[in-house]
């Protein structure tokens, strides 16, 4: 008696917790909108019955509290049942999901605000829109379920007058391609495979208008709306791709976990919210900001900043129509109170036609940013953007275990400004000569490179498309320390898998695939940090040399003469030395 008595104390309290994770609204059915609950019938859901006796009741209940309780082990098709939220485990939240499914049964239904677990990302594909039905008959079905991470659902819906045979042909379809995996990814997959035989458009209108009108549609871990790119081979631009829903899913992810904090460990300052930012060749938008004092700022471990840059519609509302078609870089600068003396603090490449959304750690930077108080920030995108910018500076806190050490305080500029990446362009990186300032425990070099220009055989594609090394002397040769870009000219580098999840915004309206010279296309870029403190006198002048090359296997090669038939190749850096006191 008394293990049921806990038990139902139990069951509601984490009814209640459950309910307050779903996000409460408002709802909308627009890009970035939160989505609202729905429903959605599935053939492929038979949840519940561990006991399999054909019916959902409480002697399910009682078999699924003597497992959590070790009194009764499930074998894997017992556990596949009883995970009601597709966590992959078997515990009191799915006691709660029994219990309502005994309380209020609802035969193959599929209950959004029931399931959702802030850990998964929900993919719609919808036969019937205009350009679905080559993605609908895509036949990757293996290379999606291969290439997907496990917290992802994928909904399969029509909107034809043959729904139901859609539907069910599509559900067959992947039965027979998941026979060819283990019993366990069987059981998996057929927790987060769902397909839907009534009409799309018969469901609730938010969700119809969200789904029923487009190929392909998802909801993020937020919960938001969220649309889905290109899914031709970015190469060539032909084909369609069902795997490619799987980069959509691996970027959820990313974001999730780049963004997702406790605010509670932070201290945040708006530069812009949802500011519209028409863009230019050279135009700038600009931002007083009060930051917090000197005092204050050198409390912090750490800064960060996040960037969405959303594109409006015709509505204002945010859209990938509303984005620029080319890849542009991207700065955030750091000015004095009357707008001069800036310095890049940030550094972005845009993407084609989407809209990413990062949260970069630049905490170096906060140097920059002293002595606090009343400061500008000026964002620059080169070329024609059109743009809803969301940011803020995150500054985060010391938790009581972590011992502050040393803050980054004050900086000299070194190498700044884009220069073309050819045979002279040693003379243009000439040596600098820097004096870390009494008092100083550690000394930092953080700089920004990253390689543009193709289009010119003769150059190599360079310096976009080829490999460039960088190479850094300190005090004659006491130290010395490079960075190479292999990916450049990498033909998937930036479409991989392994490099989505670092932050790349996948399925773009153009070449995004190819790797590029310490970038891709629709990413932040991470500066690049070195420790010298060792190699250096505090106090003293010291001499840091640069000098750059082309990679050849393992040569490194004279950069090569602009043809004058491309873009010419140029290297685009900010660099500084920057020293750290208590």
């Amino acid at each position: 008696m008394k293990n049921k008595i806990l038990l139902y104390t139990l069951l509601a309290l984490n009814i209640q917790l459950s309910a307050d994770e779903f996000h409460p609204g408002p709802y909308g059915s627009e890009y970035f909108d939160i989505a609202g609950p729905f429903t959605l019938i599935d053939l492929n859901l038979e949840l519940g019955d561990v006991n399999s006796d054909n019916v959902v009741n409480i002697l399910d209940i009682i078999a699924t509290v003597n497992h959590i309780l070790g009194f009764e082990v499930f074998d894997a098709s017992q556990i596949a049942q009883a995970d009601m939220n597709y966590d992959g485990s078997v515990d009191i939240l799915d006691i709660v999901g029994l219990a309502n499914m005994v309380l209020s049964p609802e035969p193959g239904g599929w209950n959004f605000q029931t399931q959702w677990n802030g850990e998964d990302t929900y993919i719609f594909i919808t036969v019937g829109p205009a350009s679905s039905t080559a993605l609908w008959n895509a036949s990757d079905r293996y290379t999606l379920l291969n290439n997907s991470p496990d917290n992802v659902h994928y909904f399969f819906l029509s909107n034809r007058s043959t729904y139901f045979d859609d539907v069910r042909n599509k559900k067959g379809e992947f039965d027979q391609t998941l026979n060819s995996f283990s019993e366990e990814e069987q059981a998996h997959w057929k927790r987060h495979l769902h397909f839907v035989p009534d009409k799309c458009d018969s469901h609730d209108a938010d969700f119809a208008d969200a789904v029923c009108g487009v190929r392909a549609r998802s909801i993020d871990r937020f919960q938001r709306w969220r649309e889905v790119g290109y899914l031709g081979n970015p190469a060539n631009f032909s084909g369609t791709y069902l795997s490619y829903l799987a980069h959509e899913a691996t970027y959820f992810n990313y974001e999730y976990t780049a963004l997702k904090d406790d605010p509670d460990t932070y201290d945040e300052v708006t530069i812009f919210e949802r500011d519209h930012y028409t863009g230019g060749w050279a135009s700038s938008i600009y931002k007083q900001v009060e930051l917090p004092s000197e005092a204050e700022i050198n409390e912090y471990k750490g800064m960060s900043v996040e960037l969405l840059r959303g594109c409006p519609d015709s509505n204002g509302n945010y859209s990938d129509a509303g984005c620029d078609d080319y890849d542009r870089i991207a700065h955030l600068y750091a000015c004095e109170a009357d707008s001069s003396g800036c310095e890049e603090i940030a550094r972005w490449i845009t993407p084609f036609d989407r809209q990413p959304h990062h949260l970069t750690d630049i905490s170096p930077f906060i140097s920059h940013l002293l002595p606090g108080g009343n400061k500008v920030l000026r964002f620059q995108e080169s070329g024609w953007p059109n743009s809803l910018l969301t940011m803020r500076l995150r500054f985060h806190k010391y938790d009581a275990t972590e011992d502050p050490g040393p803050s980054p305080m004050e900086y000299e500029n070194a190498w700044n400004g884009t220069v073309q990446f050819n045979p002279q362009y040693p003379e243009n990186r000439p040596p600098v000569i820097f004096t870390p300032p009494a008092g100083t425990q550690r000394v930092e070099f953080v700089t920004y490179i990253t390689g543009h220009g193709w289009g010119s055989a003769g150059c190599y594609n360079c310096a976009e498309f080829c490999n460039s090394r960088h190479i850094f002397t300190v005090n004659g040769g006491t130290y010395e320390f490079q960075k190479d870009h292999p990916e450049a000219g990498d033909n998937n580098y930036c479409m991989e898998l392994e490099t989505i999840v670092q932050g790349v915004v996948p399925n773009q309206f153009g070449t995004w695939g190819y790797g590029r010279a310490g970038w891709c296309p629709g990413m932040d870029v991470a500066p690049f940090i070195t420790d010298i403190t060792d190699y250096i006198s505090i106090g003293e002048e010291n001499v840091i040399q640069y000098d750059a090359c082309r990679v050849v296997g393992n040569s490194c090669v004279t950069p090569p003469t602009c043809q004058g038939d491309g873009y010419c190749p140029e290297i685009a850096m900010s660099s500084y030395l920057i020293y750290y006191s208590e």
